[in-house]
């Protein structure tokens, strides 16, 4: 019911993409791969969910101190992510095909800037965890975390920047991750 709605407002000719143009100020909303809609609502929406049911049983103690919840299968989730970048090379790539005109020929800067931003938030969300854990050394699982923010990051711009910005957005996204998954 709502990625219709919403997604009609941007991809559509719906008011989001007219808004601009309406008001004599260039181009409305342009979403290149779904960073603005699919991934804002999704996130929305989960973050609304989240909200209303609570927290996992077990995830805090009576003094509000927070209890880890290990994953069950870290190769298996590690596997599934990397198999989640090869869907989002093509997710991106693919956006790249529809633009017309001066843009037509960005599906390769899609793909290098895809591959950038990725590589960026695994990276910078491995560093961060082993500056701030403990332990002294990274987590596989916020690192896959970091990968897949990176990812979610640069589906909105994939082929509209310069390769050093898609690494800056990785990179923010990676540490962002892993804060916000602290803080959740």
């Amino acid at each position: 019911f709502i990625y219709p709605i919403s997604g009609h407002w941007i991809w559509g000719g719906g008011w989001l993409a007219n808004l601009g143009r309406s008001m004599q100020l260039g181009n409305g909303l342009v979403d290149y791969a779904g960073g603005g809609i699919v991934h804002l609502t999704g996130g929305a929406v989960a973050l609304a969910g989240a909200l209303v049911i609570g927290p996992r049983m077990g995830r805090y103690n009576r003094d509000n101190s927070a209890n880890v919840i290990a994953g069950h299968n870290v190769p298996m989730a590690i596997l599934g992510a990397f198999l989640l970048v090869v869907g989002w090379l093509g997710l991106n790539a693919a956006a790249a095909l529809g633009f017309s005109g001066a843009l037509r020929g960005l599906t390769l800067q899609a793909i290098v800037n895809t591959l950038l931003a990725i590589s960026a938030g695994a990276l910078s969300a491995m560093f961060y965890m082993t500056i701030i854990s403990r332990l002294r050394r990274p987590d596989p699982v916020m690192t896959v975390k970091g990968l897949m923010g990176g990812a979610v990051a640069i589906s909105a711009c994939g082929a509209l920047v310069a390769p050093w910005a898609a690494v800056v957005i990785g990179l923010l996204a990676g540490v962002f991750v892993c804060a916000a998954a602290a803080a959740l």
